[in-house]
């Protein structure tokens, strides 16, 4: 990081701080939702392609002067005459480092090619069919690349140089790129060292001139003829652009440019004040997108577009206004809810709009009570968890833009209660991503893809071995377990024993518990090594590797006695603290180290020590749950999340307070799991939801809807207390078995159908849904 950078972020930080201290009063909660609708049906699970495409004819192409120029914008065509329209043709594109696909002047690929991986030096290609936008006669093929660089990145992994590739050959038809393409540099954009993004970013800020703008180069019928003819580098699949292999997700949603909520206010708006104006366009939550604009002006106007979090390190757009009336979008995404347009005075504003782009996966879960807070919380998780999806689950969609296990590990829990299998594709992604990266060291890597920087954050890591078994729990893949049980076995054998039958402390490149105060950095590793270990052990009965038990058993079976002497009056506790920590707690419990007659001074722990970030917050609430302490668990959720839900925001912040780090960080979004998993009590009992129970804690609240998207389709449960007792509403696939848990009296309907009334089956016997009736909800504690 350079010292302008260092600087901002220092500012920002600062002028953050200040503004919380004048921010007085008890804030009024203004309760959050998505507007959006359950889907009808699910898409079926499916599993990404990893097989390498080898039979390239296409050549990687770039102009002679820029294939190695950092952040270069290049335009490039082919002419086609075709003697009829195609019923299909499939492309296959790549680019270092995205593109813009354009036909016949019409959009066909908005942003493609996701950020290079999974091997160092290898890329992804994108499969689209091309036939919808050919016609009969001359066709223009146009795509416009912007190539990044090769330096530090947090989230890719650069050729060195730019480059396109471009194959669809059918029937009498072959399209590909090579020497016949014609290539220029977009001179419009210029690389400008003003407004430079955090470094962990790859993308670049955005600085356009439009007095330099090339005109409808992408129309069938602009002259490229002066244009340079393009230089073959190297062919598809070689080089240093590496092994190229299907991109596995969707390509994006693109919603289409919008209104901004105060759009109108500013049609046709002329500045007229000396020093120009700030127009703050406002976005009902927080989103990725692209800011538009269309202005009237002379030439040589600066316009700047930032966001809430451009101090921070987000990137930004600068625009350098042509004589007349003209319409720019900034194609380099970034995110937020404020949208501020800087304009100089003499500029008449026509529109001010945006284009919303994200990834392509439904919104297909929800939680509902009487609570508005709790509500408001799970919407809000809900949002910050859909605006660190892109091309890689990121920790924050701002400052980084990284897939950082530990969040990847959060946000595909959270996934699995609220969005559509399309979802899980972007966690496979990056489980392929991280064991290519394990070279000979059997590291599990905690950032890939990755340049100029290496990072093993071993806690995240061992969190994450637990995830993969989650992952099998939720989805039922036999395969997924088979592919990384081995890697995981290997990782954990890193972990050497001590004399006091205790790990030998790994630090890693970093050694980090977690944010937040106070860790013990010995119970917390020993914990979450024995939690690692039981899912690798429970992985190994799966794949049906019993050879590795007997060490993986004995492994445990030394931990836990080494653990236990740990333990004293008030929790467990190490030497490294003197109280006892909720986080190295919580993971006792969740790891199956504690034993039952524990629980009680455990949740006493959880109750009254809060040393916890949002990261970590989601495991102690989970043993809350696992304790069956589900009042204690919502009244820290409403403690430690009141700022976050009261403040009139969409997404959840980083830190416990907004000023320390980004606002949207999806590994504070546990709570999503929590109601949706606990409080409506929704889970998996056999893996893939062969078997489902649905255990409601109906003493939290007289009223609750949930629906899970399960891999076997939509689960529904709500409830009601009335004058006569709980009705009970469950829908789900008819090939699921379920265990329902109702309180005595309740009257149950399976698929709208009368199942259960007065302690009896409607009917001889029951069908798919046992119904176990509760005796009480003791465990139900405030």
């Amino acid at each position: 990081m350079n010292i302008i950078q260092t600087l901002i972020s220092y500012f920002a930080i600062a002028a953050a701080f200040i503004s919380s201290l004048f921010s007085w009063g008890d804030a009024v909660m203004t309760p959050f939702t998505n507007d959006y609708e359950i889907p009808e049906s699910l898409p079926a699970y499916s599993v990404i392609s990893t097989e390498e495409k080898t039979d390239w004819t296409a050549k990687w192409i770039w102009d002679r002067e820029n294939l190695t120029q950092n952040n270069v914008w290049m335009c490039l065509s082919k002419k086609v005459t075709l003697d009829k329209s195609p019923e299909e043709l499939i492309a296959h594109i790549s680019a270092d480092s995205k593109y813009w696909l354009y036909i016949n002047g019409e959009t066909v690929v908005f942003e493609g090619s996701v950020k290079r991986g999974p091997e160092k030096g290898s890329g992804y290609y994108d499969s689209i069919d091309i036939a919808p936008y050919l016609r009969e006669g001359e066709n223009s093929v146009c795509a416009l690349v912007w190539y990044w660089d090769n330096e530090t990145s947090y989230s890719y992994s650069g050729s060195g140089q730019g480059g396109f590739l471009f194959e669809a050959e059918g029937k009498d038809i072959t399209i590909v790129s090579d020497e016949s393409w014609r290539v220029k540099r977009n001179s419009a954009y210029i690389d400008s060292a003003l407004y430079p993004p955090n470094y962990r970013l790859p993308e670049y800020s955005i600085y356009y001139d439009a007095r330099e703008a090339m005109g409808d180069w992408t129309a069938a019928d602009f002259d490229t003829s002066d244009w340079e003819t393009a230089t073959e580098y190297a062919a598809g699949g070689e080089g240093v652009y590496g092994k190229l292999y299907p991109r596995g997700i969707p390509f994006l949603k693109d919603y289409g440019l919008k209104d901004y909520e105060n759009s109108r206010e500013y049609e046709n708006y002329t500045v007229k004040k000396t020093f120009g104006e700030k127009i703050t366009a406002e976005v009902p939550y927080n989103a990725q997108l692209t800011p538009y604009l269309k202005v009237i002006a002379p030439a040589g106007k600066k316009i700047r577009i930032t966001t809430e979090n451009t101090l921070i390190g987000a990137v930004s757009t600068t625009y350098i206004t042509k004589e007349g009336e003209q319409e720019f979008e900034a194609l380099g995404w970034f995110n937020g809810e404020q949208i501020t347009y800087k304009i100089p005075k003499g500029v008449t504003v026509v529109s001010l709009r945006y284009r919303e782009t994200g990834y392509n996966s439904s919104f297909s879960g929800d939680f509902e009570c009487e609570d508005e807070f709790m509500n408001s919380l799970w919407q809000k998780s809900l949002r910050t968890l859909y605006v660190t999806m892109r091309d890689n689950f990121m920790d924050c969609p701002d400052r980084e833009r990284a897939q950082w296990w530990g969040d990847v590990t959060s946000e595909m829990i959270m996934t699995m209660y609220s969005m559509d299998s399309s979802s899980y594709l972007l966690y496979q992604k990056g489980v392929e991503a991280m064991l290519s990266h394990t070279d000979d060291t059997d590291v599990l890597q905690t950032v890939v893809p990755i340049s100029g920087d290496y990072f093993e954050l071993p806690v995240q890591q061992l969190a994450g071995i637990v995830g993969f078994l989650t992952y099998y729990e939720y989805t039922g893949d036999k395969a997924f377990i088979e592919k990384v049980y081995g890697p995981s076995l290997d990782y954990l054998k890193l972990w050497e024993m001590g004399e006091n039958n205790l790990v030998v402390h790994r630090s890693g490149s970093w050694d980090w518990p977690d944010w937040g105060k106070k860790a013990d950095m010995t119970a917390i590793e020993n914990a979450w090594v024995y939690y690692a270990l039981s899912a690798a052990e429970k992985m190994a009965e799966i794949t049906g590797k019993t050879e590795d038990i007997p060490f993986i058993s004995g492994r445990k079976a030394a931990i836990a006695e080494g653990y236990a002497s740990l333990w004293t009056e008030d929790g467990y506790k190490s030497s490294d603290v003197k109280k006892p920590d909720d986080r190295a707690n919580a993971l006792a419990v969740l790891s199956g180290l504690a034993q039952k007659e524990q629980y009680d001074v455990i949740a006493g722990v959880l109750v009254t020590t809060e040393n916890s970030s949002p990261y970590m917050e989601y495991y102690v609430l989970e043993a809350l749950c696992e304790m069956g302490e589900y009042g204690a668990a919502e009244n820290r959720i409403k403690r430690r999340y009141e700022d976050m839900v009261t403040e009139d925001y969409s997404t959840l912040w980083e830190f416990w307070n907004s000023w320390q780090g980004t606002k949207n960080h999806a590994w504070s979004g546990g709570p999503l799991v929590i109601m949706s998993k606990h409080f409506a009590g929704i889970a998996p009992l056999e893996a893939g939801y062969e078997r489902v129970e649905i255990n409601p804690q109906y003493a939290m609240h007289n009223k609750l809807s949930c629906t899970v998207p399960s891999v076997k389709g939509l689960i529904t449960l709500d409830y009601e207390k009335t004058d006569e007792g709980y009705t009970v509403n469950l829908s789900l696939p008819e090939d699921i078995k379920a265990v329902l848990y109702v309180p005595d009296g309740a009257s149950v309907k399976i698929n709208s159908k009368a199942y259960y009334r007065n302690g009896k089956y409607v009917g001889k016997k029951a069908g798919n849904v046992e119904i176990i009736k509760k005796e009480s909800d003791d465990g139900y504690r405030m």
